[in-house]
């Protein structure tokens, strides 16, 4: 840094504090380290006025969102983009809490979100057609963020509504409350039976995405679950491991115990010290488990999340067996295994569940 900068100081350009900052200056999303702490010294002695490279980030992230939007509902997006950046700095004049940039952009990722989900699954091309169980359908996909994702479509619809996009608000009729009992997605028989065969027969499947995919999808096995078994968790003579704060040891059957033992054999490649049976080329020097970023994706060759797997043997279990069995078995709370009763699922979830086993 202090060589760009004698650099920058001898050349036959001028050397002030705002000329050297923006020549400091790298192009694309970062400034550069030296831009930065010329910044960061001279605004502090009141040399220069700070650069606009926090606007110019948000303007690129804001764009990038518009953009994955598909083209026929992009438009509307783009508008309603514009329309919260002209209430920001009318907030700003009149001196009341403007919209961050996070604000915005969390706002823009949501109409993206729902402009795909639209267009995709939906089969709508046109802000006019959206009713009131299509929006329904798309806030059902993330419960937790329903309120903040309603927030965002009552907006959005308000606006389009006086740009006359819409005639009618579709967000009348939702409630920010989510609907009681289990809301999320379960796999059909055929896709567990693909799946299975994925994991048990396949040897091209990296062995971590088999061991997760497999125990998720027959002992319900969370992420965090897997990714904090470690060797002494292990009893090769009864074939049970430890599960979490499962109360009792988990049998495996011998297409689990088969996949466990390739995974073990992978981490005997690495030659490692760590003590948790999914080890990984940044932790096999550590004694850490592997992050939970690195369980989150490493389903997703198979198109799956864990979650989804592991809700749908609790549905299987809870509408077969006792629930208060489950709930004991699984360490839970038995008011978190009511939820997945069939009477409180959705017809559409447990389609073919009677083969589920």
């Amino acid at each position: 840094m202090l060589s760009a900068l004698g650099r920058l100081l001898e050349d036959q350009h001028p050397n002030q504090p705002q000329a050297l900052l923006e020549r400091a200056r790298r192009p694309g999303r970062s400034m550069g380290s030296l831009a930065r702490a010329l910044e960061d010294f001279f605004t502090d002695r009141g040399l220069v006025i700070p650069t606009d490279q926090a606007e110019r980030l948000a303007a690129g992230r804001r764009r990038r969102r518009i953009d994955a939007a598909p083209a026929s509902l992009r438009p509307a997006v783009a508008s309603f983009a514009a329309w919260m950046l002209r209430a920001r700095e009318r907030a700003r004049r009149a001196g009341t809490r403007p919209r961050t940039d996070a604000t915005i952009d969390a706002a823009l990722a949501t109409m993206r979100d729902l402009a795909r989900f639209l267009a995709t699954v939906r089969g709508k091309l046109d802000w006019a057609l959206v009713d009131v169980g299509d929006l329904e359908a798309f806030l059902a996909l993330l419960p937790k963020g329903r309120k903040r994702r309603l927030t965002v479509l009552r907006q959005f619809f308000g606006f389009a509504r006086t740009q006359r996009l819409v005639l009618v608000d579709p967000t009348g009729g939702l409630s920010a409350e989510a609907p009681g009992g289990f809301t999320g997605q379960t796999v059909g028989l055929d896709q567990q039976r693909r799946l299975f065969r994925r994991w048990t027969t396949d040897l091209m499947v990296h062995p971590h995405e088999a061991l997760l995919g497999i125990l998720a999808l027959l002992h319900g096995a969370s992420s965090r679950e897997v990714r904090l078994l470690q060797l002494d968790q292990i009893d090769p003579a009864a074939h049970t491991i430890r599960l979490g704060t499962r109360p009792h040891p988990v049998p495996l059957d011998p297409a689990s115990w088969l996949v466990l033992q390739r995974c073990l054999a992978h981490r005997q490649t690495l030659r490692t010290d760590n003590p948790h049976v999914l080890v990984t080329r940044g932790t096999k020097a550590h004694r850490t488990p592997a992050s939970s970023a690195y369980l989150s994706h490493l389903l997703d060759p198979a198109g799956i999340p864990p979650r989804m797997l592991r809700s749908t043997r609790l549905v299987g279990l809870v509408n077969t067996v006792d629930a208060k069995l489950v709930a004991a078995t699984f360490g839970m709370d038995p008011e978190g295994v009511m939820i997945y009763l069939a009477d409180r699922v959705h017809d559409g979830l447990l389609s073919d569940q009677s083969g589920v086993r």
